[in-house]
């Protein structure tokens, strides 16, 4: 079986109505630890062999969201809402069925995604937590990586949690990132909130970086204003 190749940015996808999307995929590369010398090389084998397995998997589950039949619900009220009083600078491009709004500060900036899509004729061959930690997984993935520069190793925090109660859960991951060259420290902040409830899948996913950690703390704020608008 061959890898599926996944999305390099949804913001690129192409919407047309309620129906399936066709975006162009690029596959995430998975690294693979190199065994330590006592273990065998059969056993080393395995665990890629296992790695490989996942990924297959992961990346067929995207594939598949994106070519089924999904709609995308319009977010403005929700955008709207949460962006009162917001200290940035901002831009929002609302397009292809997702909002991208664009954060500026004094010594920084960011992006946040927000969309909300509706599953109800998607047909996903998946229960509700399966779709949550995938979709959750991925879209935090291409978040976080618009921090230029940072590493895992810069994450000074992470958390990840997913929880589900009768027909509705919700799945959230954060970082909170410090880096310093000697001569100046970065502060970042990674986030990506994700809500299953009455078949819509509602998404807020942000990342800012910025030389002001006070900054930063105001970004983490302004998703919290974004997580207390999303129904749940």
């Amino acid at each position: 079986m061959k890898n599926i190749p996944i999305l390099a940015a949804l913001s690129a996808v192409i919407l047309t109505g309620c129906g399936n999307i066709s975006p162009p995929f690029k596959a995430e590369q998975t690294t693979v630890t190199t065994a330590a010398p006592t273990v065998s090389a059969a056993a080393s084998s395995e665990a890629e062999s296992t790695v490989d397995e996942e990924q297959v998997k992961h990346d067929t589950f995207i594939a598949e969201f994106f070519d089924s039949n999904i709609c995308f619900v319009d977010t403005s009220t929700l955008v709207t809402e949460a962006m009162k009083g917001c200290s940035f600078d901002n831009e929002t491009d609302n397009s292809n069925g997702v909002q991208k709004i664009t954060l500026k500060g004094t010594n920084g900036g960011g992006t946040i995604d927000v969309m909300c899509v509706d599953l109800s004729q998607a047909q996903l061959d998946h229960d509700m937590e399966y779709i949550l930690e995938n979709f959750g997984d991925y879209y935090f993935g291409q978040t976080s990586a618009q921090m230029s520069g940072i590493t895992e190793d810069d994450f000074v925090s992470n958390y990840r949690m997913t929880s589900s109660v009768v027909s509705k859960g919700k799945y959230q991951r954060y970082v909170s990132v410090q880096k310093s060259d000697g001569m100046a420290t970065q502060f970042g902040y990674a986030e990506t909130y994700a809500v299953l409830n009455e078949n819509k899948l509602t998404v807020v996913s942000g990342a800012f970086l910025s030389s002001d950690m006070m900054e930063r703390q105001g970004f983490s704020q302004l998703m919290s204003n974004f997580e207390g608008n999303v129904k749940y």
